[in-house]
């Protein structure tokens, strides 16, 4: 997820043809300590009561807020079992990113993240980080603050746009249902949950998938456990050492290659309304002018107290680039956005961020996000620097997303768990045009990890398993399901 004002290392690549096998983890590895104390005994040994849930089994279960007192408030996990199709040798823990996704959403749909053959074997199981969806929901903001913030310029030109836009930060201010919760929304505290949620699956070692911020999420849970590690599939690579303007400044570069192969891909077919030029540059031209005159005076839409601001606009491309299925609604978008009608531009930003029409958003992904992300990686300490470095290194939209990191200013930062032993082979999926994660983050992680093995999607759209390569798909299926990893440089098309 990219936050709205908010928001690579050279390989030698190798077809899939000839793959060996390093060795992998054991499946059926001995015994394993649990709990890592004896005070959080009564957490580990849960049982789950798994109830129906329209077609799937759901189940609650119960954590600590503060690991370190484990005696004190806790909060319930939400989460949703899809039980296996065929005889289930486990379970398989996914996690979509964001942070803020629903992992129970995402379990729901298992059909669509995970193959059949992985279907057929293990059970898939979701689970709402604390602070997510069902579990201990916090809240930030208002729906009509989040609007304003969507919405307020983003590119401040002067002095009193620059304090309209850390007014509307301000508005930020997290609440929880439960006792000092917003003080343990780390990714590592995330991280503990999800041992003792591997208990009470009855896992010995964890399989897990995960997707975009679901790798640091992965990647954290590995340096914490290491020998409970078991089959872990990290797609989209997002390293743990990046710090805000570092984690905001890949993704600037990132986004900007995938606009400049959207506007290739735009001039190609013709009729674009940023031209048919084939040199790029010209077509990002044509955009910025189309943005600056939404600066100037934002469009009109279907909803005229809803005028398309630069703001929203350009999250809502960059929201597009996500997939490369949306190249075609986004040309159309920007077509009418040019004959001065914002209207498709603005409903695309909405069913991208879970608007309704009625002015609610669907769930709390945008109060978990700033919750969870101002909790990890600290902001720059001078935020109006920080803008004047990323102008200068990425000059399409980097100014844009440095300033989505006001709203993390006030917050303090908590460290992240370094290794605490090696960790067993891990399997890393970056893809090549990415533009959400870029393919510079891969083998940092891949660092991070020790053993792990990268396997490289030539392509472009966020993360690579399950989006639309064969290849990607049955190296990643070989290894959650045969434990068998592809030989290091492997790439798929």
């Amino acid at each position: 997820m990219v936050g709205s004002a908010l928001v690579t290392g050279a390989l030698v690549l190798a077809s899939l043809a000839g793959c060996s096998a390093p060795e992998a983890t054991p499946s059926t590895p001995p015994p394993l300590p649990s709990p890592p104390t004896p005070d959080l005994a009564r957490f580990y040994d849960q049982q789950l009561a798994w109830t129906d849930c329209d077609g799937f089994e759901c189940a609650s279960l119960e954590v600590p807020v503060d690991y370190a007192d484990p005696s004190g408030p806790t909060l319930e996990i939400a989460v949703l079992r899809s039980p296996a199709a065929g005889d289930a040798r486990g379970s398989l823990v996914v996690n979509p990113g964001g942070p803020g996704s629903s992992g129970v959403d995402y379990a729901r749909a298992t059909s669509a993240i995970v193959t059949d053959p992985v279907r057929e074997a293990f059970d898939i199981v979701g689970f709402d980080p604390r602070g997510v969806g069902q579990s201990a929901p916090v809240d930030c903001a208002e729906d009509a603050e989040f609007d304003a913030l969507i919405e307020i310029d983003g590119t401040p030109d002067e002095p009193s746009e620059v304090a309209a836009l850390e007014r509307a930060s301000a508005l930020l201010e997290c609440t929880a249902p439960v006792e000092g919760l917003l003080d343990h929304m780390s990714t590592a505290d995330a991280a503990r949950d999800l041992d003792v949620l591997r208990t009470a699956l009855g896992q010995e070692r964890l399989d897990y998938l995960g997707v975009s911020y679901g790798t640091h999420l992965g990647a954290t849970y590995a340096a914490l456990f290491p020998e409970r590690v078991g089959r872990f599939v990290l797609d989209g690579p997002l390293p743990a050492d990046l710090d805000a303007e570092a984690l905001t400044l890949g993704q600037a570069r990132g986004f900007e290659d995938s606009l400049v192969r959207f506007v290739e891909y735009c001039a190609a077919e013709g009729d674009c309304p940023l031209g048919d030029d084939p040199d790029a540059s010209r077509g990002l031209e044509r955009l910025r002018a189309i943005l600056d005159e939404l600066d100037a005076s934002p469009a009109p839409t279907s909803d005229p107290d809803r005028p398309l601001t630069e703001a929203a606009a350009t999250y809502a491309i960059l929201m597009s680039l996500y997939r490369v299925g949306d190249r075609p609604l986004l040309k159309d978008a920007l077509a009418s956005l040019a004959s001065g009608d914002g209207t498709p531009l603005q409903r695309m930003l909405d069913e991208r961020v879970g608007r309704e029409s009625d002015g609610t958003y669907r769930d709390n992904s945008f109060d978990a996000f700033y919750a969870v992300s101002c909790r990890d990686r600290a902001a720059p300490a001078d935020i109006k620097a920080s803008v004047a470095r990323l102008s200068a290194a990425a000059p399409f939209l980097g100014e844009y997303l440095a300033w989505g990191n006001l709203p993390c200013a006030s917050t303090q930062a908590t460290e992240g768990p370094a290794p605490s032993g090696p960790i067993p082979p891990v399997l890393v999926v970056a893809t090549t045009h990415d533009p959400a994660t870029p393919f510079a983050w891969a083998e940092p992680l891949v660092s991070q990890l020790g053993d792990a093995v990268l396997l490289v999607r030539e392509g472009d759209g966020h993360t690579g398993y399950r989006e639309g390569s064969a290849c990607a798909d049955e190296t990643v299926d070989a290894f959650l399901l045969e434990g068998t990893l592809p030989e290091p440089g492997t790439v798929c098309d």
